[in-house]
């Protein structure tokens, strides 16, 4: 492929980060020839650098990892920490490929497109995975830009793609693409099929050390509820370090950090963390999918990890944390998104094993999870039909 026919990805997230990881390996399945390029705009862009995607402009992690909506005190932590230079030095990188780039793809929120229109101005195609009309509807702003500068809007559901289609913006429905991210290998942890097995979504971001205060209390109050033998798996996100959890144990009595084998880090679970005479839970770190295959419930402090735990038919208990994105307003909007398949909490140990311990005693409830996963979150597959539309685009004069 000739140097002017780049296809330049934005993202503003690690979860958006990762979705765009997904149709990234898909294009690359049909052509390894085609050059691609990604400026995050939001974190270090872990995601793109494990697939040795070369990243435009400097990457640097703010105090509010993204999650400034609402929360004006984040806000000023990142232009302290100079979040408005590094966007300038960004935007100079953005202006520099705009003679070398065919096709921008937009994967976040609106303030992407705006950014690619502005200071790339070529052709843009829009994964908008922050909102839905399950929420609320895009603003009249929003859907402007959508329509003067969006090429093709792939909605993230079809109740968001006939909204926008009704506003005149050229929006579809393929499927999401987050569920393409889960990945299954059939690892079962060593967990025979039937037995009772709790999954736990700490997230991705610095607050989930602290968070896991109230997800250690929980875990010994569940077999206290009558549930003695339950399994626990932890995914641990790449961007934390199993090491640090032991600040968290210096507060919690009782509580060990052992290490596995390596037989047992082949599998996934590299270390366990182990309550005197109670519970044990295996950290699994690499094996995300296999996780939440084999749980029955999650505890799940995630922004997409919790979506993709309800798509997968799994109800998520969860409770406002600590720090910028687990906070009420947060899991209020994600409760709408995912269709009251979320169950929030309060922080506390015993509240989240009273929710987690009626799901085991009920699990008839699960039926109507399966349901609601499908309907809000839909199939996997979507990536494959982005990237047939990015290729077809291709081929297009612009």
């Amino acid at each position: 492929m000739m140097e002017s026919e780049t296809i330049l990805f934005l993202s503003n997230g690690y979860a958006e980060d990762n979705i765009a990881c997904c149709i990234i390996e898909k294009l690359l399945e049909e052509s390894l020839f085609l050059k691609i390029k990604a400026l995050p705009l939001v974190g270090k862009g872990i995601p793109y650098r494990k697939l040795s995607v070369k990243i435009l402009g400097p990457c640097k992690k703010m105090p509010s990892d993204g999650f400034i909506a609402g929360d004006f005190f984040y806000l000023l932590k990142d232009l302290k920490d100079n979040w408005l230079k590094m966007y300038i030095q960004k935007v100079k990188a953005l202006r520099a490929e705009r003679s070398k780039t065919k096709l921008v793809i937009c994967v976040g929120d609106i303030f992407l497109v705006l950014t690619s229109a502005l200071f790339i101005k070529r052709p843009i195609i829009f994964l908008p995975t922050a909102k839905s009309a399950y929420i609320r509807e895009h603003y009249l702003v929003e859907k402007w830009l959508m329509r003067h500068f969006c090429r093709k809007v792939l909605a993230r559901d079809k109740k968001t793609a006939l909204s926008l289609r009704s506003s005149k913006i050229n929006a579809v429905y393929f499927g999401n693409a987050m569920m393409d991210c889960v990945k299954i290998t059939g690892e079962d942890f060593g967990i025979k099929d039937g037995e009772p097995t709790i999954g736990i979504l700490p997230g991705s971001k610095k607050e989930a050390y602290d968070n896991l205060g109230t997800i250690l209390d929980a875990v010994r109050e569940i077999p206290l509820q009558n549930w003695k033998k339950v399994n626990f798996l932890l995914a641990l996100a790449p961007s934390l370090d199993v090491k640090k959890i032991n600040t968290i144990l210096l507060n919690k009595n009782q509580w060990v950090l052992k290490d596995t084998t390596l037989e047992e880090r082949k599998r996934g679970i590299i270390a366990f963390l182990v309550f005197q005479n109670g519970p044990i839970i295996k950290i699994i770190q690499g094996k995300f999918g296999d996780v939440l295959n084999r749980s029955w419930v999650i505890i799940g402090l995630a922004g997409m990890g919790n979506e993709q735990a309800v798509g997968m038919g799994k109800p998520v208990i969860t409770f406002p944390g600590k720090g910028p994105q687990i906070n009420k307003r947060f899991l209020r909007i994600q409760q709408k998104l995912l269709g009251n398949a979320t169950f929030i909490v309060e922080n506390t140990g015993k509240a989240v094993a009273k929710k987690v311990c009626f799901f085991l005693s009920h699990p008839e409830k699960l039926n109507e999870i399966v349901r609601v996963g499908k309907e809000r979150m839909g199939d996997s597959g979507a990536s494959k039909r982005i990237v047939k539309l990015i290729l077809e685009d291709l081929t297009k004069k612009q």
